[in-house]
């Protein structure tokens, strides 16, 4: 199995979403990472920013490939973060 990011936007969430990583919610007005990926299926994930962080940090730390999705902690907000 191989990943194989397709695209990646950091939009402004116009609805509410569930991030991936934690499970909670991206509100309305929320900077956001979308994500369309490609993972032995098409993915469409959408992130926190520092969900996705540490997702990263995750599997450089050689963690993963594998999680369990909406099941992690959601790191705390970054100081100054909006």
């Amino acid at each position: 199995m191989s990943y194989q990011l397709i695209k990646e936007t950091f939009p402004v969430a116009r609805k509410q979403h569930r991030c991936i990583w934690c499970g909670e919610a991206i509100l309305i007005s929320e900077k956001h990472c979308h994500e369309i990926s490609k993972y032995d299926e098409l993915q469409d994930h959408r992130w926190h920013l520092e969900c996705q962080e540490a997702a990263a940090e995750y599997f450089m730390a050689g963690d993963g490939p594998e999680f369990s999705a909406y099941e992690n902690e959601r790191p705390g907000m970054k100081e100054g973060a909006c």
